[in-house]
């Protein structure tokens, strides 16, 4: 599996403060995602060689549903989520 690279990575979030003069805190939430990425030349004979970088991603793998704010501070008016499993693909030049 030359030029091909995979990657796993993860964050943790310990929760917000939330509560009566921030007393409470949100609950703790994890999040990997998790990606393939290959090198390849379209046209390896050509004057100037074009190498590509095909990608792609899975954001949130398990598809854990987590809230990031409760919207009950000030300035908050609704409750935030973190995001849902997505899929992207993705194709760069490589200059």
């Amino acid at each position: 599996m030359e030029n091909t690279l995979v990657s796993l990575d993860g964050i943790f979030g310990s929760g917000l403060r939330d509560g009566f003069a921030n007393l409470g805190h949100q609950q703790p939430y994890t999040q990997f995602n998790f990606a393939v990425s290959r090198d390849f030349n379209v046209w390896p004979d050509a004057i100037w060689p074009s190498t590509k970088l095909l990608r792609f991603t899975v954001v949130n793998l398990l598809d854990t549903l987590y809230q990031l704010r409760s919207g009950t501070g000030i300035g908050e008016f609704a409750p935030q989520y973190g995001p849902r499993r997505g899929f992207y693909a993705t194709l760069s030049q490589k200059l």
